[in-house]
């Protein structure tokens, strides 16, 4: 689906009507905004922040090698 909004001088935008069925989502609804390689991606926070977050920066663990080597980076940064 494609569709367009219009930002207001308080760059604010209303998100279109057939968006909104989509993702079920109401007044009062938190989304999420993510921008991925210079595109910007609006998901639904069904299930409180946590649970609609999770994941969103798995790539940036996977580039440093996961977890544990982005931690033993970071202390042998120390000595």
């Amino acid at each position: 689906m494609i569709a367009s909004a219009k930002l207001t001088s308080k760059f604010q935008m209303t998100i279109p009507a057939a968006v909104r069925r989509l993702l079920g989502i109401e007044a009062g609804d938190v989304v999420i905004l993510t921008v991925e390689e210079g595109e910007v991606i609006l998901r639904a926070a069904k299930g409180g922040w946590t649970e609609s977050s999770r994941g969103l920066g798995a790539d940036v663990w996977k580039r440093a090698g996961g977890g544990v080597a982005a931690v033993e980076r970071e202390r042998d940064s120390w000595e």
